[in-house]
């Protein structure tokens, strides 16, 4: 027996399932790690425009999955856009949902500064100010300190994007809660992406030779030595070429943090690719995907960049994975 997708859709509170089932030409949820917020998009048959327009900042919370299997949530944000088309061949509805409140005060600039301020104060002072209630830091994380940090008309939203890219974190918002957690962590969260099985299809490269480099530089200055100090650290990549950070550091300390974050970004980048699968609500940025069976030389392990679920009409239920950082084998042929 086939498997049958389901999907569930609440607005402001309110289940519309039902009413959308007969409407829905289709239903897309897309999470990007190290973007601020992920997106949901309706789009819906307007024919006889059934469905209420829905008002901005409105709750929206959307769930995906399998009848013999149970849904789980992958959405939880706020209604951003409702725009209607239509021409003589029909009208169509699409709504598109953040998980960050864009009518809310995370996007307000600031004018602020912080001396000699954790990772944690920072973002749970202007979180305060942006109208967000939980702040959750990875822990090796939360105690590194900036001996000063200002916010010149800068937004919340972007604060926390600079220090993640900074300290080699990863910001997002959802709802009212702030997340910064630390890029290429230690997740049980793994899906399989198995030819024969679970593999829909694949396009990857496992090995780019662009983005890599073999070791990363940051420099910044000493004032009790009265001269400038470099700080160097290799990479896990075979490769000559060296990165030098653009900017100087305040300190050593930031100097190494800025090594550390750039050494993970070439890691990460050091191969690419997509996959689609059957829909998997596990998914999650961040994660990994565990390639079988594509052929030598790209299975593997691979670090999860993009999750985009995608529930249609006349398609079912599939999850596209867009990944980086091969790994466990990704990228080499042994034969």
């Amino acid at each position: 027996m086939a498997k049958r997708a389901q999907f569930m859709v609440m607005v402001a509170g309110t289940n519309i399932t039902s009413v959308l089932a007969p409407v829905l030409i289709s239903l897309t949820v897309s999470d990007k790690v190290g973007t601020h917020s992920d997106t949901a998009n309706l789009e819906i048959d307007d024919t006889e425009g059934r469905i209420v327009l829905p008002q901005l900042g409105a709750a929206v919370v959307v769930a995906l999955g399998w009848e013999s299997e149970g849904m789980r949530p992958v959405f939880t944000g706020t209604v951003d856009e409702v725009r209607s088309s239509g021409s003589r061949s029909g009208r169509v509805l699409n709504i598109t949902a953040k998980g960050v409140d864009t009518t809310a005060k995370p996007k307000e600039p600031q004018q602020r500064h912080f001396d000699n301020a954790s990772i944690d104060d920072i973002l749970r002072e202007t979180g305060k100010t942006a109208g967000i209630t939980t702040i959750e830091v990875d822990p090796d994380l939360a105690s590194i300190k900036r001996a000063y940090f200002e916010m010149r008309d800068e937004s919340f939203i972007h604060a926390g994007e600079r220090l993640a890219r900074e300290i080699g974190g990863n910001f997002r918002i959802q709802g009212k809660t702030a997340y910064l957690s630390k890029r290429g962590g230690t997740y049980a969260a793994a899906v399989i992406a198995a030819w024969g099985q679970n593999l829909h299809g694949w396009d990857i490269a496992p090995a780019l030779a662009r983005a890599q480099f073999g070791a990363v530089r940051a420099r910044w200055y000493d004032p009790r030595a009265a001269q400038w100090q470099d700080r160097e650290e290799q990479t896990s990549l075979n490769v000559t070429a060296r990165h030098d950070h653009r900017y100087a550091k305040a300190d050593e300390g930031e100097a190494t943090q800025q090594t550390g974050s750039d050494k993970a970004t070439s890691e990460r980048d050091a191969g690419e690719g997509t996959v689609t699968i059957e829909g998997d609500a596990s998914a999650i940025p961040d994660g990994l995907c565990m390639i079988i069976g594509a052929r030598p030389g790209v299975d593997g392990a691979y670090r999860i960049e993009t999750v985009t679920h995608n529930y249609s009409r006349g398609g079912g239920f599939v999850t596209t994975l867009d990944l980086k950082a091969p790994q466990q084998g990704a990228g080499t042929d042994t034969r």
